[in-house]
């Protein structure tokens, strides 16, 4: 195990996370929808999310196993350190999008390292998060023109936006109930 986190623990983060992130649009989509539609071009986020993965993969290979690769461990993570840098300096264009995308990769296997061993059914909730999470990062990083598709979408009309942030915000709900009274230390 690379993480040293609870499902419980993980439930509770990721549902607030979830909750909160719904929230503003479910209750005022006029405002939020606006915004919405500038985040897949805001360089300074992308800037953000790409250099905060860099740093999360980056640290993560100085400590995780790498079995015959280990005596390579630090020009591994100079090549990553650089290439995150080069991203953000040659690959502008949607970098926000590419930069959540490996973070949603990073973030699920947080989820699946804390769901490893745990005896409920109840786990597949996160577990199937975590693979959608998986999926929707791989699209994000290949084609983040998507995401700005997708929010074109969502906020078309504030009721739409409403409609579509409302599960979002019962979702975290969810996860924050099964953290509290199902997931166990």
């Amino acid at each position: 195990m690379t993480y040293i986190v609870s499902l419980k623990m993980v439930a509770i983060v990721v549902g607030l996370l979830i909750a909160i992130g719904h929230l503003p649009p479910a209750l005022a989509p006029e405002r939020f929808g606006a915004w919405m539609k500038k985040l897949p071009r805001n360089y300074p986020l992308g800037v953000f999310l790409m250099l905060a993965a860099t740093l999360w993969f980056t640290t993560l290979t100085g400590y995780m196993d790498l079995g015959e690769l280990s005596n390579i461990r630090t020009k591994l993570m100079t090549v990553w350190a650089v290439a995150g840098v080069l991203v953000v300096i040659f690959v502008p264009g949607f970098l926000a999008g590419r930069g959540l995308g490996c973070l949603l990769l990073l973030a699920a296997t947080v989820i699946l390292d804390a769901a490893f061993l745990v005896q409920t059914p109840a786990r597949y909730v996160m577990t199937i998060l975590a693979y959608m999470w998986v999926i929707t990062g791989m699209v994000l990083v290949y084609s983040p023109h998507r995401w700005r598709d997708l929010i074109e979408y969502a906020t078309k009309t504030p009721q739409r936006l409403r409609l579509l942030s409302w599960p979002g915000v019962a979702f975290g709900v969810l996860l924050i109930i099964l953290g509290l009274f199902v997931y166990r230390q």
